[in-house]
């Protein structure tokens, strides 16, 4: 089955527990918790296509479909009709849902029973891996800080991330770690400066598209991310490889196809025309930024020019350079440049790959074509990467249009763009309302402090929710 057709085979079910859950936590009466597992449950085990299993995947949805049919056309009319959810609209069904989904579960199991232990079967519907999710937009996505701090205090874990620009810079260190650590998080931020990270010099351009400012990833926070043999002082050394971090990741970056270019490459670089010292002016910048958004929306705008790549899942991108990836994802055109090294061999050989095989002329910021990954995310897990595709998305968006922000407004709305064929694909969007300045690339460590607490103040009101969709459901019993 085509992704398309498996996305409206399965989202509307995964819509259904979405709404059940957060129905039953604003009335507590709607339903008991055990009548809650048991229309939970029903809902999981239709979704269920594969069960995997030691690296095996085997097939049960032909298996599950009479029962999936019926249970879509019990339960839509009554959680997915626009109204609030009703028990004398639910309950009917309670009895039915029950005994069907044990007879289908044991059915389950007993086809597969020379290929799959009961207990996998078991797990997949019952257990929900968390996926999480972060939009690009400068200084504005430190806020998803406090949002990680906060779920990894309630011991949820990412089991996937997928992240544009500023969000995948910060997911990365994310990535790198089984846990979130909130102090190792400031004094990173302690150590860096916009001397170390940007720079407003001339440099080759072989992969990026050229800017005013260069952006030097590697020199500022190259150390943790080296494998193998130390870094120099340069930041130098062999690099984590997406395929390496513990965490799976996924980076967009947006390719411009050759020929399609509306300018002469040169002609981005000189549209800020910002000097050394003017990098400590954020006032000037923000307005040479605003001068320079008319050859952004002049990408956003034209999708025909660029293509969308997803470094991680695309074939042959999973030993991309998890430094470089974040870099590419991040370099907005005509203001941020980022590029590989001449030396670095590796990286070179399969950009050079990638671009012949894609037709590509540079890589630019993801946002241009993926603001906030949440489709690649759910595409992921349903390709079987994270071994589960029972799974919550979970969208971090602190770039979302507001009025309160109106230098910025422009840019947030072409980045709008691409985030709406996103939102479908997450179980929840959360749209910050308030966030540091898109200018804050490089904050102090208060100020990282105050965005981290303004994460967790915005995530406050869905942790009930997000714990209650990844708490596993009990065992349905007759």
């Amino acid at each position: 089955m085509i992704f398309r057709e498996r996305f409206e085979t399965i989202r509307p079910l995964e819509e259904m527990e979405v709404a059940l859950v957060r129905a039953s936590a604003q009335d507590p009466a709607l339903v008991t918790p055990p009548e809650e597992a048991v229309v939970r449950t029903a809902l999981s085990l239709a979704r269920l296509y594969k069960v995997p299993h030691r690296g095996r995947e085997v097939g049960v949805g032909a298996l599950l479909e009479p029962f999936r049919n019926e249970v879509k056309r019990r339960l839509e009319p009554v959680l997915l009709n626009g109204k609030p959810v009703r028990r004398e609209a639910l309950a009917p069904h309670l009895g039915w849902l029950k005994e069907e989904s044990l007879l289908r579960r044991e059915a389950v199991v007993k086809r597969t029973e020379n290929l799959v232990p009961a207990e996998a079967i078991y797990r997949e519907i019952r257990e929900k891996a968390l996926v999480l999710v972060a939009g690009g937009g400068g200084g504005s996505g430190y806020v998803y800080l406090g949002v990680m701090a906060t779920l990894d205090e309630l011991g949820l874990r990412p089991a996937l991330m997928a992240a544009t620009s500023i969000g995948a810079v910060l997911c990365l260190f994310r990535a790198r770690m089984k846990r979130f650590d909130q102090t190792e998080m400031v004094n990173i931020v302690r150590g860096l400066s916009w001397k170390k990270l940007f720079r407003a010099i001339s440099m080759d351009s072989r992969y990026g598209l050229p800017a005013a400012l260069r952006l030097f990833l590697r020199a500022g926070i190259g150390r943790y991310f080296h494998a193998g043999a130390e870094p120099d002082g340069a930041g130098h050394g062999q690099g984590l490889r997406l395929s390496d971090l513990p965490v799976p990741m996924l980076i967009p970056v947006s390719g411009i196809r050759r020929g399609m270019l509306p300018h002469p490459v040169e002609f981005y670089e000189g549209l800020l025309s910002v000097s050394a010292r003017s990098l400590f002016e954020p006032t000037l910048v923000a307005r040479r930024v605003q001068g320079a958004m008319g050859a952004v929306a002049e990408l956003f705008t034209r999708p025909e020019m660029m293509e969308r790549l997803v470094l991680g899942d695309d074939e042959g991108t999973h030993d991309f350079d998890a430094l470089d990836a974040a870099g590419f994802s991040s370099a907005l055109p005509g203001v941020i440049h980022y590029d590989v090294p001449r030396e670095s061999e590796r990286m070179a050989s399969l950009l050079d790959g990638l671009f012949e095989s894609r037709g590509l002329l540079r890589l630019v910021d993801g946002g241009l074509t993926d603001n906030l990954p949440a489709k690649a995310a759910w595409r992921a897990v349903h390709r079987g990467r994270i071994g589960t595709r029972n799974a919550f998305v979970l969208a971090l968006n602190g770039f979302a249009p507001k009025l309160t922000t109106p230098l910025w407004l422009p840019l947030q709305r072409l980045a709008a763009l691409t985030v709406a064929p996103n939102r479908p694909y997450a179980h929840l969007v959360k749209d910050f309302k308030r966030t540091l300045s898109p200018l804050e690339l490089v904050p102090s460590v208060d100020l990282v402090g105050r965005a981290m607490e303004l994460g967790r103040r915005q995530i406050q009101d869905e942790m009930p929710f997000i714990c209650r969709m990844l708490a596993p459901l009990p065992h349905l019993m007759a």
